[in-house]
C-alpha cells in the first residue's frame, strides 16, 4: 500500500507496528529483514533519524557499508546533533562493501541480565594488542565475544572467530587458571573506539573445585581489573546506544537520541550463546 493510501489512523498504526518489528529483528540479529522493515518505515516517515540509524546499523551488519554510510549521513543532515549517527559513521568510514558470499557471521548479542552486579563474579578490562582498525570497526558495543586461551595468552575473538585482541597478562593468567579448574566465563564489549576495546566479563559457572575463590577481587592489585558495577554498564550503554531506539513516542525528531538511549538500551538482547571449551 502506498504512503498516500494510508488514512492518518492507519498510517500511525502501521508506523508503530513496523517500528516494533524493526526493533525485534535487530534484537534477533535478523539483519536482512531489519533492512527491509526500516526501508518500509522510511516510506511512511521520510528522513526519520531513528529509522535511519536502525537502517544504518542493519546495513552495516550485512556488509553494505556504502549504503549504511548514506543512511547515517542522511540522519546527520536532518539532525546534526545526532551522536549515534556521527559515531557510527566514523566507525565504518574506512570500510568497503563486503561480498554477500564471504561467510561473514552476524555478531551475537549479550544479555544484560548476566551483568547484574555480583561481587567477585563480574568485572571489566581493556584489551591489549588490538586487531586492525578494519576488524575493530566491525564491532559494536553489546557484541558477545569469546575467549580462546593459548598457553598463558588469553585471546578474544568475535563471532567470525577473528582475533580482536587479548586480555592483559595479569588478568589472563588468573582467568586461565580458573578456566583450567573448570570455571566458565561470558564476555561482551562494553564500549570501544578505534584504539580501545573495553570488555565486560562474568563468571557464569564456578566449578566445585574453585569454591571460595573469587574471579574478580573487589580490591585487586591490578589497575586493569575492576569490579563491575551496574551503573557503569548503564552509563556506557547510554553513551553508545547505536543500535535500536524505540520511536513509539510521538513528537518531532529533536532529542531522538536521548529517547532512544534512555528507553531502549544497547544491551537489551537475547541470552548469551555458549561455546563449549
Amino acid at each position: 500500500m502506498s504512503q498516500a493510501a494510508y488514512q492518518p489512523e492507519e498510517r500511525e498504526r502501521r508506523r508503530r507496528q513496523l517500528s516494533e518489528q524493526a526493533i525485534q529483528m535487530a534484537r534477533e540479529s535478523h539483519w536482512d529483514e531489519a533492512v527491509a522493515v526500516n526501508r518500509e518505515l522510511l516510506t511512511l516517515m521520510p528522513h526519520d533519524t531513528s529509522t535511519l540509524n536502525r537502517l544504518g546499523k542493519a546495513l552495516s551488519e550485512v556488509g553494505q557499508y556504502s549504503e549504511a554510510k548514506r543512511a547515517y549521513t542522511e540522519a546527520l543532515e536532518h539532525d546534526p546533533a545526532n551522536n549515534i549517527a556521527r559515531k557510527n559513521l566514523e566507525r565504518i568510514s574506512t570500510l568497503s562493501d563486503e561480498p554477500a558470499s564471504d561467510g561473514r557471521h552476524a555478531a551475537e548479542r549479550i544479555d544484560p541480565r548476566l551483568f547484574i552486579e555480583e561481587t567477585g563474579k563480574t568485572g571489566f578490562t581493556m584489551l591489549v594488542d588490538l586487531a586492525s582498525r578494519e576488524v575493530i570497526a566491525r564491532l559494536s558495543a553489546g557484541d558477545q565475544v569469546y575467549f580462546a586461551p593459548e598457553g598463558q595468552v588469553l585471546y578474544v575473538t568475535n563471532a567470525a572467530d577473528e582475533r580482536i585482541g587479548r586480555v592483559e597478562p595479569r588478568l589472563a593468567n588468573r582467568l586461565i587458571k580458573f578456566m583450567t579448574g573448570g570455571n566458565k566465563y561470558a564476555a561482551g564489549i562494553a564500549d570501544l573506539s578505534e584504539t580501545e576495546v573495553r570488555l565486560l566479563i562474568r563468571e557464569t559457572f564456578q566449578h566445585p573445585s574453585q569454591f571460595g575463590k573469587v574471579s574478580f577481587p573487589a580490591h585487586g592489585a591490578s589497575e586493569t581489573i575492576r569490579a563491575y558495577t551496574k551503573d557503569s554498564m548503564v552509563r556506557r550503554d547510554v553513551d553508545d546506544g547505536d543500535d535500536y531506539g524505540d520511536d513509539d513516542d510521538d513528537g518531532d525528531d529533536d532529542g531522538d537520541d536521548e529517547a532512544e538511549e534512555s528507553g531502549e538500551t544497547e544491551f537489551e538482547e537475547p541470552e548469551f550463546i555458549s561455546r563449549d571449551e
